[in-house]
């Protein structure tokens, strides 16, 4: 039984990695689309008071 779960411990961290690449790829598609919306979007009273105006 010792055996079974220390094989589960060891395999563990090798099945995280793929999940922690496609949540970073999924954050960084979120943050690109946010971008691209944000430069759609047309000069706030706000951003431009702040200097964020093109």
């Amino acid at each position: 039984m010792s055996d079974r779960n220390s094989a589960a411990q060891i395999s563990e961290p090798s099945s995280l990695r793929p999940v922690a690449i496609l949540v970073f790829t999924a954050k960084v598609m979120v943050a690109s689309f946010l971008v691209a919306q944000a430069s759609l979007l047309p000069a706030s009273p706000v951003s431009q008071v702040y200097g964020l105006s093109r």
